[in-house]
């Protein structure tokens, strides 16, 4: 049996655009500056306390950044998820693959809280087995390690599983796992993420094709 891991921002959720104003209207009163292009390339699919050491070396310490990013995403939590739109078809799409008995899992470099919000107000979070948290794994993306736990707690070995993701990050962790990679060309160019390897690119869950995804991981069993 096959199973499903979904990364969250920008594949349950078009929220990049809500978590980049949250980190510039929340990273005033730490003197952090975030324009467009510094979110894409530092911060879209990274875990927060990583890129803030990254971006401002030496400035806090870990403790510092762990407690920083926690009150940014206490912020959007607050302020902002609530207007995050679903993107087009996900819920269709995890609804269809529990109507076929496919265990599903979030897999996300963001807190639990975030995930578990999220997926409760799409209104699925019953119909997912499993949630991986940036918090639970010791390495962030593109290490593969937040995928291989899912794949472990989901009781499923990563070739079998597709994970959807829209991070250069996420893909190339994604790959790095084993599993099968759909893009989601939400926050990146398709052909940034097929670039990382993703085997397939979609705009969105509306162009996927459920039917032919199972059949191709049928066939790597």
């Amino acid at each position: 049996m096959p199973a499903a891991i979904f990364d969250m921002d920008g594949v349950l959720v078009d929220s990049n655009p809500a978590h980049f104003q949250a980190w510039k209207a929340f990273g005033k009163q730490y003197g952090i500056e975030i324009d467009e292009a510094t979110y894409a390339k530092y911060i879209n699919g990274r875990r927060n306390d990583e890129f803030l050491e990254e971006l401002y070396p030496g400035r806090w310490s870990y403790e510092e950044r762990l407690r920083i990013a926690a009150e940014k995403e206490a912020f959007y939590r607050e302020h902002l998820a609530a207007q995050v739109p679903p993107v087009p078809g996900v819920v269709e799409t995890i609804r269809a693959l529990a109507e076929r008995q496919v265990p599903l899992a979030v897999a996300t470099s963001g807190p639990r809280e975030n995930a578990e919000l999220i997926t409760e107000q799409l209104g699925v979070r019953p119909l997912f087995q499993v949630l991986v948290s940036g918090h639970d794994v010791p390495l962030a993306k593109p290490d593969p390690t937040i995928f291989l736990e899912a794949a472990r707690r989901l009781g499923v070995p990563p070739a079998q599983c597709v994970v959807f993701e829209d991070s250069p990050a996420g893909v190339e962790a994604a790959i790095r796992a084993g599993a099968y990679c759909v893009g989601l060309a939400t926050s990146e160019p398709a052909e940034v993420l097929k670039a990382k390897g993703a085997h397939d690119v979609i705009s969105d869950f509306t162009r996927l094709d459920l039917e032919a995804l199972l059949a191709r991981l049928a066939g790597r069993a």
